[in-house]
């Protein structure tokens, strides 16, 4: 597993969660993330939750706002909620709160009843999202479709970091493709979604020379 590598966020980096992830041989990296708990690869994000945490998010509105945010940041982000110690939300109010999720936000949850058990499920993401990227594979969208907004938005999405919201938010404040892609660092940073590290991040991948042999990591990833 010591190929392996997890970007975690610092509010996280004590728990048990990473303490299992390093015994299994993971490479832990901390920082301070402003999105989701764990991230696993340039699309896939996790935020991790109690049943507690799960519920209180539920009543007081983060959850969805959470999931706005999570979606903007990353094509496949996942939430996942440890242990089974509901008390504020009944069954029906639960369900419909994993409802809404799914129907708008194409959010899955998963339930994982233990600490160790969310490090191992995250441990399988990450060996199917990092490691078959060793392997050269046919370049394709995993979307097909021949309406020209829709293209662009994906030409967009593809860049490491930048989920569907950003994508449409980039093209609307630039106006296509082309700019997006030749826009200085200033420029970008006057777009919406878009920082200093990310904006740096996003120049170094368009206009750096292309070196496959050093299999250097993304910027953004």
């Amino acid at each position: 597993m010591t190929s392996l590598r997890i970007m975690v966020d610092d509010r996280e980096a004590s728990g048990a969660v990473v303490a299992r992830l390093r015994k299994l041989g993971v490479t832990i990296e901390v920082k301070r993330l402003p999105v989701a708990d764990f991230v696993l690869s340039d699309r896939v994000a996790v935020e991790r939750k109690t049943a507690a945490d799960f519920e209180s998010s539920v009543v007081d509105g983060r959850l969805f706002e959470q999931a706005g945010r999570l979606k903007a940041e990353f094509a496949s982000p996942l939430i996942c909620v440890v242990g089974n110690d509901f008390f504020r939300l009944e069954k029906a109010a639960r369900r419909g709160v994993l409802i809404a999720l799914a129907t708008d936000f194409n959010l899955p949850v998963f339930f994982l009843e233990s600490e160790e058990s969310l490090a191992d499920f995250m441990v399988q993401i990450a060996t199917r999202e990092q490691l078959s990227k060793k392997h050269d594979h046919k370049l394709q969208f995993a979307k097909k479709t021949e309406i020209l907004a829709e293209q662009q938005q994906l030409i967009i999405e593809s860049l490491p970091g930048i989920g569907p919201s950003t994508a449409k938010a980039l093209l609307a404040h630039f106006g296509s493709v082309e700019n997006v892609l030749t826009a200085d660092e200033e420029e970008l940073l006057a777009a919406p979604g878009v920082g200093p590290e990310r904006a740096r991040a996003l120049k170094k991948i368009v206009c750096g020379d292309y070196s496959p042999q050093k299999e250097s990591r993304s910027p953004l990833a």
